[in-house]
């Protein structure tokens, strides 16, 4: 199991603390995992690495959506974007022991990376809805802004190379109560368990993943003509169930596609449009 993947699974465990759901979502992931291990054809889909990662995540998303709790369905995501294929089903069968397990952030594990702190972030960004992302992206920026002008406070946190809690200690000093408990949450992951004099650098990963996350929360569609409400209802709720998260939809018309769609979610392209199909049709054409 990736460092990354151990750290979403730890945050994951920490939500459900926090709302009192820990002991049911620690069995639904249990769930997932036996579902797997029983089914060889979803087995087969997941393990297939002639299929992109997205694809494979869709479709365990789509079969596990309205069925588990939202941040089982967010994990289970993550282990099949993160992970080698050949490796899916044997990590999600060892993520109830994380779920169960007393692991904290900071135990002797420290990278320039911070590959746990940035799964561990993952999770908590996956929990919230756009605002609070936004005032999270805003808050991460201005504390790195604050390390890179500040040379003491970066000399005491080097200092204490050793010692995380020291170092979450002083994160909390400083910050709880001024910034939103969910930054404050990502900071003491990153100082648990990044290089102490990687600090900016583990947090500037973040703060790109969370700008990232944000762009992929909007979806632009273009369709061939205007639609009404309830044909783009559907279109939306069929990108969310592909993405496996809610979408904020920019609708646009460009009538040189002739009919159907195309669709950009961060970067990726979902191009269902006629001229699409002409196109694919000429090239197998071309083929013969």
């Amino acid at each position: 199991m990736r460092e990354r993947t151990r750290g979403f699974a730890i945050a994951t465990r920490d939500l459900g603390i926090r709302s009192d759901e820990l002991a049911r979502i620690t069995q639904e992931m249990a769930a997932v995992a036996v579902l797997v291990t029983d089914s060889v054809e979803l087995t087969d889909v997941l393990i297939d690495r002639g299929l992109r990662s997205d694809v494979r995540r869709s479709v365990l998303v789509e079969l596990l959506s309205d069925r588990v709790d939202p941040r089982i369905t967010a994990l289970a995501g993550y282990v099949v974007e993160t992970e080698l294929a050949g490796d899916i089903p044997e990590v999600l069968a060892g993520l109830e022991a994380v779920l169960q397990s007393t692991y904290v952030l900071g135990d002797g594990i420290e990278t320039v990376t911070g590959a746990r702190a940035r799964g561990y972030a993952h999770a908590i960004m996956g929990d919230l809805d756009r605002d609070a992302l936004l005032l999270m992206l805003d808050e991460l920026i201005s504390v790195t802004q604050l390390l890179a002008g500040d040379v003491a406070l970066r000399r005491v946190l080097s200092g204490l190379g050793g010692d995380p809690e020291q170092r979450i200690h002083i994160v909390e000093d400083l910050f709880g109560g001024r910034v939103s408990s969910a930054a404050l949450s990502v900071l003491r992951a990153v100082v648990a368990v990044s290089n102490p004099r990687s600090l900016a650098e583990s947090l500037e990963r973040i703060i790109g993943d969370c700008s990232r996350l944000i762009e992929s929360q909007i979806a632009r569609v273009t369709l061939a003509r205007q639609a009404n409400d309830i044909y783009r209802s559907r279109i939306a709720s069929t990108l969310e169930h592909r993405i496996g998260r809610e979408l904020i939809v920019e609708w646009r018309v460009d009538e040189t596609l002739i009919g159907g769609m195309v669709a950009v979610i961060g970067d990726r392209v979902y191009d269902v449009s006629v001229a699409r199909e002409l196109q694919r049709a000429q090239q197998l054409l071309a083929g013969r």
